[in-house]
C-alpha cells in the first residue's frame, strides 16, 4: 500500500510543478499588465474566509463531474484561481 502512497503523492507533487505560473498575475490567470485597474476595491478577505469560498468552489466544481476522483488537484487549482480573480477584480 505504501507504493500506491508514494506514487500518489509524487503524481500530485508533479501536477502542482507543472501548474506552477510564472508570475502572481499568471497564477491568477491574468494577461500581464490586466491587473483590473478599474475594478472597484474589496474589503480585504481572511486567510480562512478565502479557504472556504475556494473549498466551496472546489467541492461544486467535483460535484459536476459526478465527484469522479482523480481530479481533486485539478478542482482545488482550478478554484483558487477563481476565487482570487473574484477578490482581485470584483
Amino acid at each position: 500500500m505504501t507504493d500506491r502512497n508514494e506514487t500518489s503523492a509524487k503524481h500530485s507533487a508533479s501536477l502542482r510543478a507543472a501548474r506552477k505560473p510564472a508570475s502572481r498575475a499568471a497564477a491568477k490567470g491574468i494577461a500581464a499588465g490586466d491587473e483590473c485597474s478599474d475594478a472597484p476595491r474589496r474589503d480585504p478577505v481572511s486567510t480562512d474566509e478565502r479557504q472556504q469560498m475556494i473549498a466551496t468552489a472546489a467541492y461544486f466544481r467535483a460535484e459536476r463531474r459526478d465527484f469522479e476522483s482523480g481530479c481533486e488537484i485539478d478542482d482545488w487549482l482550478e478554484a483558487e484561481a477563481e476565487i482570487d480573480r473574484q477578490l482581485t477584480c470584483g
